[in-house]
């Protein structure tokens, strides 16, 4: 940091750790034709702009009624920037600190001048990018993201990329040297198939927590520079009750996560190391028989200090043709379907796909069971037409950084 503030005086100090306060939720499509595009949404804005917009209009109207928003924009913001990298595969995107890193594999450079595998690292707050030493061998990734550095757990692998800064320049070759920035891959191997997980978390300790149908393991990623990291079974058989990536709220003293429970799916669901299950009562994916639910991908808007119980669910569903006139629910307001470029299809007998982003807060009732207590606020927006097939089959790609 000493050398930082060689060309960086205490004003533009201040800025930049005013900008670090202000995290933004960031959607990743492949609608561009050589790639992806990366989108930001400011919630807190949005959601109070609606507010505010039915408050006025209930005020107007005299009688306390919740105003109709009819015209607003529901199409997402213009890109902040694209990648070029294969469309189709979003598995391959991960996010560390205020970075969004494209780790999809690459066909090595005919010419042999520059490295034949790379992956471009974008930094959401200074619109910089980066190109990283890319992995050479991956399959189905699950990327975790520790303090400055990020885990790879694949098919028989486990390897991490630091993100500490180096000097000199990470991809600068010195000839006294074989050091260099790259993926460290003798990390010991998991003792359960990658195929096999079905829930995860990094709680704030740096702790990682894997579920399989065969119990739970854990590993302290303190230890990753010793020779003491491990992965210790659970004393039983118990395994984390949702599914995909779940977060440990301390305020609460819970995993959370959403239901791997068909029964119960779409509900918030907790649980601390091997105790009581604790289901939330509201269902926060759609209920509208018009819609049909795609993926979700739960996100956990934590505050700087990695803290806080404030969640966004990101639900993708498709409408079938003849269902175009509906009207959508927007926390707690009927907005009509807009038509434009991005309905054409649609008109023409296909489907198209909303993204539904759900902000709430999570605390336990009365009766010690988890509630989102009245929060949910809804905001709609259209997914891109130009996304693919392929890459709406997986659950979205959303980063809150």
């Amino acid at each position: 940091m000493q050398s930082l503030k060689r060309w960086r005086g205490d004003g533009d100090s201040f800025y930049a750790a005013k900008r670090l306060e202000e995290r933004r939720l960031y959607l990743i499509f492949d609608d561009w034709p050589w790639g992806y595009s990366i989108r930001e949404i400011d919630l807190r804005v949005s959601t109070s702009q609606k507010a505010a917009s039915s408050q006025n209009g209930a005020a107007a109207s005299g009688n306390g009624a919740a105003a109709s928003s009819e015209g607003a924009d529901r199409h997402l913001p213009q890109p902040i920037i694209c990648l070029e990298a294969p469309r189709g595969y979003p598995l391959f995107f991960a996010a560390v600190g205020t970075r969004i890193v494209a780790t999809h594999p690459r066909d090595p450079w005919d010419d042999g001048s520059v490295p034949g595998d790379f992956m471009p690292i974008v930094d959401v707050r200074s619109r910089g990018v980066t190109f990283g030493p890319g992995q050479m061998d991956h399959d189905i990734p699950i990327y975790l993201p520790v303090h400055n550095g990020l885990l790879a757990l694949d098919n028989c692998t486990f390897s991490m990329l630091s993100f500490e800064p180096l000097w000199p320049p990470r991809l600068e070759i010195r000839r006294s040297s074989n050091d260099g920035w790259s993926w460290r891959r003798e990390l010991p191997e998991p003792p359960f198939d990658r195929l096999d997980v079905t829930a995860y978390i990094v709680s704030p300790d740096e702790t990682i927590m894997v579920s399989t149908n065969e119990g739970t393991f854990t590993s302290d990623i303190v230890k990753i520079d010793t020779e003491e990291l491990v992965w210790m079974p659970s004393c039983n058989q118990w395994t984390l009750p949702f599914t995909g990536r779940g977060y440990f709220v301390s305020c609460l003293g819970t995993n959370v996560g959403l239901s791997k429970d068909p029964a119960t799916l779409g509900h918030l669901v907790g649980a601390a190391d091997g105790g009581k299950l604790k289901l939330c009562k509201e269902k926060l994916f759609s209920q509208d028989p018009a819609e049909t639910h795609v993926g979700a991908t739960l996100i956990h808007m934590q505050d700087g200090n990695g803290d806080g119980n404030e969640f966004c669910l990101v639900q993708c569903v498709s409408v079938e043709h003849g269902n175009d006139d509906q009207e959508l629910k927007e926390g707690g307001e009927e907005v009509p379907i807009e038509h434009g470029d991005d309905d054409q299809e649609l008109k023409e007998g296909g489907s198209r796909h909303l993204y539904r982003l759900t902000t709430f807060s999570v605390s336990y009732d009365n009766n010690g069971d988890l509630t989102t207590g009245g929060t949910c606020k809804v905001q709609c927006y259209k997914v891109p037409k130009q996304t693919t097939e392929r890459f709406l089959d997986g659950d979205p790609v959303a980063f809150w950084l």
